[in-house]
């Protein structure tokens, strides 16, 4: 099935997580450029290329974003841009998780989670909003959690947050939908990643007895509900929505 993302110039932040990682793939197969954002050293990108033929490694635009430096981000925005021309797509990925009771939580934590999963996104697509509106197209998604709306145990910050950027979502998608740009979610469930299997300790021992799927997710499974919102040919008329995949655990 023809996606129409060849040659689409999409940007992700969290390139190399667990999730990150798998919708970066599904991108790539689908012949888009794909500025991968990166915090700290590019060798964090090393795993992804090396899933990748000749080829496609030349696909891969490394591109660093320090998240907790918003005129970086703005500067490594603008050039990329300047370069390629456009941003077609921006999938907000990057996130963090700090597993505690809520009184033990320190206040330099909450800023910290409250940054990574959403001033930060919310910033940043603000920078790439400003080039889509000239181009009166584009198509943002946040990556939030099933950790919105359901099993916020230890997890009270990060849950407020995630639930949060599902409002923006909506909110921006109201602005923002005249000008041509799409602005949805993705809430992933119980997927087989390293930050969810941190999380699951204060969780009931039996929750994925009550998925009716009985399995955790794959980051591929994200990774298909990613492309699906990012395609014109297939989400056109879609935005402001929240796409859940979770197995059906939130029923």
């Amino acid at each position: 099935m023809n996606l129409a993302l060849t040659n689409k110039v999409v940007l992700i932040t969290g390139a190399n997580g667990g999730i990150g990682q798998a919708i970066s793939l599904a991108f790539i197969q689908e012949g888009a450029t794909l500025l991968a954002g990166y915090r700290g050293d590019v060798s964090k990108l090393d795993e992804l290329k090396s899933m990748l033929t000749a080829d496609q490694q030349n696909q891969v635009k490394p591109i660093h974003l320090d998240l907790g430096d918003i005129a970086q981000c703005k500067v490594a925005i603008d050039e990329a841009v300047d370069h390629f021309g456009a941003i077609d797509v921006l999938v907000n990925c990057a996130g963090t998780a700090i597993e505690k009771p809520f009184l033990l939580t320190e206040f330099d934590e909450i800023d910290k989670q409250t940054t990574a999963n959403f001033t930060a996104p919310i910033k940043l697509t603000q920078l790439v909003l400003k080039h889509m509106m000239l181009n009166r197209k584009g198509s943002v998604i946040n990556v939030s959690s099933v950790h919105g709306f359901r099993f916020g145990r230890g997890v009270a910050v990060y849950a407020a947050n995630k639930s949060a950027i599902e409002r923006f979502t909506q909110a921006l998608a109201l602005e923002v939908g005249r000008n041509g740009i799409r602005v949805n979610a993705v809430c992933p469930g119980m997927i087989e990643t390293k930050m969810i299997q941190s999380l699951q300790k204060n969780m009931p021992p039996d929750i994925l007895k009550r998925c009716p799927i009985s399995r955790p997710g794959k980051p591929h499974e994200i990774a298909n509900a990613v492309l699906f919102l990012a395609s014109e040919t297939m989400s056109s008329y879609i935005t402001g929505t929240t796409v859940v995949v979770d197995g059906g655990i939130s029923i």
